[in-house]
Formats: C-alpha cells, structure tokens, sequence
C-alpha cells in the first residue's frame, strides 16, 4: 500500500497538469507552472517524475484507464455499441481535456495506453492468418483518430461518434479478426 501522501502529492500533480494543458499547450507548461497549481513543492514533483513528460504520460494513463474501467465489462459482455457509447460519453463529459490529451502531446501515451490494456485483454484467439497483435494494432488506431476527429467537430452527437467507433473500430476487428 502506497504512502498517503505519495498518492496525494500523485493526484495533485495529475490534476494540476490536465487543468493546466486544457488551458494551454502542453509545450507551454512549465514544472513550475505545474507545482504552483498543485500546491506542491518543486523539489517534490522531481521525487515523484523526472519530468513533466513522464508526469504527462502517467495522467494520460491514469485517465485511459478511468475510461476503459467504465466501457471494458460492457464488450466484454458482448455489447460493442453500448460499450462506445459509454467511451464517447465520458470522453465527451471531458472533452476540453481529451482534446487536450490527444492533440497537445499525449497522443502516442493514450495509443500505447490502450494498446497494453487491449493486449491484457484480447480474446486467447485470433482466426487464422491475422495476428491478435495486428488487429488489436488496427482497432486501437482507429479508436484514436476517430476520437481525435470527433473532439475537432462541433456538431457531431456522442451517439453518431459511438456508432463510427463501433462500426468502423470495433466491429469490424471483433467481426472478422477475432
């Protein structure tokens, strides 16, 4: 069990950072700027990331998994579009944040994110001649540049984004590869 305030000092330094890279660029935050937010001391945050990249890499992380959390129990039992609904209503209900997150330098982080979780949880088979690696490679991108065009629409409803995430992702990857 972790240290209450390591977790505090974490969480803090995670909330800091989303909050400031929805205001900003990414490139444009500073460690200090991100201690000062968090109310933590500048030698503090080096005690936790040696730097603002790895502290970025971490949230992204931290918030791929809040999501999946919440849409993996739905595929998994067997309900594809209500699972992308749940995706694209929480991505939604952050969307200055996502936005932030998959246009301001943290792209590649949520791509490598959900391709580890997807490999953790890929089926134990694939059909024969396409590798479980390759099609979890060929959904998880998709994903990505679905979500990363639909946070550039404005007029694109949750329902209309989960219904191009799951026919043009997810489907046709559980459909035909696995």
């Amino acid at each position: 069990m972790e240290d209450a305030r390591i977790v505090r000092s974490r969480k803090a330094l995670h909330g800091a950072l989303l909050k400031l890279i929805v205001a900003k660029p990414f490139n444009e935050v500073t460690v200090r700027d991100i201690t000062a937010a968090a109310n933590i001391g500048y030698a503090t945050f080096f005690r936790h990331y040696p730097s603002k990249e790895a502290l970025l890499e971490a949230a992204a992380a931290n918030e791929l998994r809040q999501v999946l959390k919440i849409s993996m129990p739905i595929i998994d039992a067997g309900d594809s579009r209500a699972s992308c609904v749940t995706l694209c209503t929480y991505v939604h209900k952050n969307r200055a944040l996502w936005s932030a997150l998959l246009a301001g330098g943290a792209q590649q982080t949520m791509r490598e994110e959900l391709i580890r979780v997807s490999r953790e949880n890929a089926l134990t088979r694939s059909k024969p001649g396409v590798p479980t690696e390759v099609a979890i490679m060929v959904c998880v991108g998709s994903i990505v540049e679905i979500l990363s065009w639909w946070l550039r629409q404005s007029d694109i409803a949750i329902d209309q984004a989960a219904d191009l995430l799951n026919d043009l992702a997810v489907v046709p990857i559980l459909d035909k590869f696995l």
